[in-house]
C-alpha cells in the first residue's frame, strides 16, 4: 500500500476549490436572505379598481382598458378616471403592470416619463409606500388644461413587485393637500392592488 501524501500542489488547488464553493453558497445566501422580499413580491398583486373610491364613482366613459405600450411587448397601461357629479374632481390613475425586482430603480424613470409627457413636477419627495410596500413618491404636478388653465394636482407614483402607477387627484380652483393626497394613494392601493 503506498501511502504517499499527496502532491502539495493538487491539495492547495482542492482547497482553493472548496473556498471558492463555500464563498459562493454563503454569497447565494446572504443575497436571497436579503432579497427575500423581492423575490415574494414578485407578481404578488394584480390591479383591479374598484367601482367607488373616496366618494367618487368610477368613470367608464373617462377610463381605458390596458394599451399596449409597444407592439408584441405585453406590458401596457390602464388608465382610471373617478369623478365628482359637477366633474370639479377628479382622480386619475395610469397602471402598468409588469414584475419589477428592483422597484426603488426604477422608480426615478416613472416619474421622468411623465415630465417628459409635459407635467412640471415640484416638490418630489419619498413617503411610506403603506401596506403594500415598494417605494411611493408624491409631489405636486402643474400644467395647463385643455382650456388654457392652468392647474395643479398632487401626485404620488409607486413601483412594487407587480406594477407601476402614477396617481393624480385635483379639484378645480383649489389647492389640493398634499399630505391628504398621500393618504388617498396608500388607500387606493390597498384597495386596488389585489393578490394575483
Amino acid at each position: 500500500m503506498d501511502e504517499t501524501p499527496a502532491a502539495p500542489g493538487r491539495r492547495s488547488r482542492r482547497r482553493l476549490w472548496l473556498t471558492v464553493t463555500a464563498v459562493g453558497v454563503l454569497a447565494a445566501t446572504a443575497f436571497g436572505v436579503v432579497f427575500a422580499d423581492n423575490f415574494a413580491a414578485l407578481g404578488a398583486y394584480r390591479y383591479n379598481p374598484p367601482e367607488e373610491f373616496d366618494g367618487l364613482r368610477l368613470s367608464p366613459t373617462a377610463s381605458a382598458g390596458k394599451r399596449t405600450l409597444r407592439p408584441g411587448s405585453g406590458s401596457g397601461v390602464s388608465s382610471t378616471t373617478y369623478l365628482s357629479a359637477d366633474g370639479a374632481r377628479v382622480i386619475w390613475l395610469a397602471v402598468s403592470e409588469q414584475h419589477t425586482f428592483l422597484p426603488s430603480a426604477q422608480i426615478d424613470d416613472v416619474i421622468v416619463g411623465h415630465e417628459d409627457a409635459g407635467l412640471e413636477l415640484t416638490d418630489v419627495h419619498e413617503v411610506d409606500p403603506g401596506e403594500r410596500g415598494g417605494v411611493m413618491k408624491c409631489g405636486r404636478a402643474g400644467g395647463v388644461d385643455g382650456d388654457g388653465e392652468r392647474q395643479e394636482m398632487g401626485l404620488c407614483t409607486w413601483v412594487d413587485g407587480s406594477m407601476w402607477a402614477v396617481y393624480t387627484e385635483g379639484v378645480d380652483g383649489a389647492v389640493v393637500n398634499l399630505d391628504t393626497v398621500t393618504g388617498h394613494a396608500r388607500e387606493f392601493r390597498r384597495l386596488a392592488e389585489v393578490p394575483a
